[in-house]
């Protein structure tokens, strides 16, 4: 019974399909001990009374460590130790997900279940953390920009299905696109060429001109951006690019939308009437898109290795310029052990899924070293087809695209810089009401009205509550309702006020 007890603490609904169902032998499973630098284990499974003992001594090792629980079958509950049910930093649960905002970029460790869902999943986490660690500030200020900028920008899905049935090559910027370089030159005139991101200084060295560029990173190295000669070429982008980088641009901007990373950012961009789609995780997967939005086919991949080896992580012109840390080993396609980061493993999963939404076109996967692109077959980059001037005809489709109508942006940022200001003065309300221990009543309900707070608060919140308000933090609360409303509001405001110095609204 104390075991049924503890588990109606931990998991109500597990402790009461125990108490009513019909108790049925569950096997133990042998599984081994975890790495000694896991922080978070997931368990699916449990092993028998000796391992679960060393486990419990490996739980207590460091205070940093936590298991999960998530039993694939309830009834090995039945056969859990008491001590290790008892432990406060072991959950019980029925799904994985609320889990992983408790060791972000910290060694875990799984044992059953699936790896490949949970492991996307953490990863998809970790970068939607990323996306949010400075409250969407910098993001939505290249969006604010651009939105605002006087140059004229095309509607990109205007050229949708203008270059049919013609090859296209994606230059990646891994290591192996040097190896493919002068074989790009050759092609130039039967292919389209799409460059962007780190791939266009090299191609730039290697004097390769190029018939599109991309653009999609809110803050792109500047050093690979002026190290590349490709400014007049028609740039497809998305609202969140870097500002700096659009106002360098000086050829044709397509514009494909909005990133759909805030609902701020959909709310400005509602009624532009451009295509939306999903265009991944970096320049290589956004320029895939593009290419089947053009029609393309087949289409090659070159320098995609989406992995680090131990000579270069890129190609040569854009090497020692990158600090980011690539954790996560894996094989290549030869079997070597390579490492590569969690954006670079989203984008293979995205890349994958893409071309099995996509069979009617042809993908080969030219790159002559790097990650297996499951589906996508390894090939050589041999371009049959001899198309007419694709210089000339890019130039006349680019020309003849429609311009996206921004006549409606003006009004969204009077009714956007209106409502941050009545969302500074509402919170500066709620803020007094709240240490004067008044009724808020009022306050959130006028707060509830606004724009601002509907559009970016609320769902930052939802991200941002995961971190600040986590049971160690709850735990050292002696008024919970009145901490936590106090938390919220006080992190409300510093995005407000954030948000206020932004689009310069005086105090």
């Amino acid at each position: 019974m104390n075991l049924l007890r503890i588990l109606n603490e931990k998991n109500p609904l597990f402790a009461l399909e125990l108490r009513t169902g019909k108790k049925r032998d569950v096997p133990f499973v042998d599984l081994p001990l975890p790495k000694s630098e896991t922080v978070a284990l997931y368990l699916y499974s449990l092993g028998p009374l000796p391992w679960q003992q060393k486990i419990l001594e490996w739980l207590d090792e460091k205070p940093t460590r936590k298991i999960y629980l998530i039993p694939e079958d309830p009834q090995i509950l039945h056969n859990i130790s008491l001590p290790l049910m008892e432990h406060p930093r072991l959950k019980v649960g029925s799904e994985y997900r609320p889990y992983a905002w408790e060791h972000l970029f910290k060694p875990w460790e799984l044992m059953g279940g699936d790896p490949n869902v949970i492991g996307e999943w953490i990863l998809g986490t970790e970068l939607t953390l990323c996306l949010y660690n400075d409250f969407g500030v910098p993001l939505m200020s290249n969006v604010f920009n651009n939105l605002l900028m006087k140059d004229e920008v095309k509607r990109g899905d205007a050229l949708e299905g203008k270059f049919r049935g013609t090859p296209a090559i994606i230059c990646g910027a891994g290591p192996s696109l040097e190896d493919r370089l002068e074989e790009i030159k050759k092609f130039q005139d039967r292919a389209l060429i799409i460059g962007g991101g780190s791939a266009l200084a090299p191609l730039s060295r290697a004097n390769i001109p190029i018939h599109f560029s991309a653009a999609l990173d809110p803050d792109p190295p500047t050093e690979r951006f002026y190290r590349q000669n490709h400014f007049e070429t028609p740039l497809f982008y998305q609202n969140q690019v870097s500002h700096t980088l659009l106002t360098h641009h000086h050829g044709p901007k397509l514009c494909l939308g909005q990133s759909g990373s805030f609902a701020l950012e959909e709310y400005l961009t509602e009624g532009l009437a451009l295509l939306e789609r999903d265009v991944g995780w970096n320049v290589s997967t956004f320029s895939t898109m593009v290419a089947v939005l053009l029609g393309c086919d087949p289409i090659y991949f070159v320098g995609l290795d989406l992995c680090v080896y131990d000579e270069a992580s890129y190609a040569a012109g854009v090497e020692g310029m990158d600090e980011r840390l690539n954790p996560i080993q894996m094989e290549d396609r030869e079997g070597n052990i390579v490492f590569t980061r969690p954006d670079f493993l989203m984008s293979k999963r995205w890349l994958e899924d893409f071309v099995k939404k996509h069979p009617q076109t042809t993908f080969i996967n030219a790159s002559t070293r790097g990650l297996k692109l499951e589906g996508i077959q390894d090939g050589p980059l041999l371009v049959t087809s001899c198309c007419s001037d694709l210089s000339a005809k890019v130039h006349q489709k680019v020309v003849s695209a429609s311009p996206v109508d921004m006549s409606s942006i003006p009004e969204k940022f009077h009714h956007l810089d209106e409502s941050l200001k009545k969302t500074r003065a509402i919170l500066t309300e709620f803020m007094e009401a709240l240490e004067q221990r008044k009724n808020t009543v009022l306050q959130e309900c006028e707060l509830e009205e606004e724009l601002f707070f509907q559009e970016h608060l609320i769902p930052l919140w939802g991200v941002w509550k995961n971190l600040l308000q986590t049971d160690e933090i709850l735990g050292r609360m002696t008024d919970l309702p009145f901490e936590k409303k106090l938390q919220q509001v006080l992190f409300y405001q510093d995005v407000t006020e954030k948000f206020c110095h932004e689009r310069n609204l005086s105090t």
